[in-house]
């Protein structure tokens, strides 16, 4: 059951960040796929590059860089798009006044 929900964890984090581009959203799907690698045991599938006796890459340990990479470029791409319109932060936004 525990991974069922970091998956759906990781796959929501996913849609999140897709929806809301921002840093604490892929940071979300980051923290959501380290939790992912912590527990897929059960769902590991084949060994696919044997890194040491017992220890390697397997199937389920690549679902998190693609989804890490698609949050991180809708990132990206929103802030790009921002800058580009002129609707970056105001110099001093987030900063207490004196």
């Amino acid at each position: 059951m525990v991974v069922g929900v970091v998956l759906l964890s990781l796959l929501g984090a996913t849609a999140v960040a897709l929806w809301c581009p921002a840093a604490w959203s892929v940071g979300a799907v980051l923290a959501a796929g380290v939790a992912w690698w912590l527990v897929n045991g059960p769902v590991e599938g084949a060994v696919l590059v044997e890194l040491a006796p017992g220890r390697g890459v397997t199937v389920a340990d690549l679902l998190v860089p693609p989804l890490a990479a698609v949050a991180a470029a809708a990132w990206l791409r929103a802030r790009r798009r921002a800058a580009a319109h002129g609707l970056g932060r105001p110099a001093g936004a987030g900063r207490p006044s004196r």
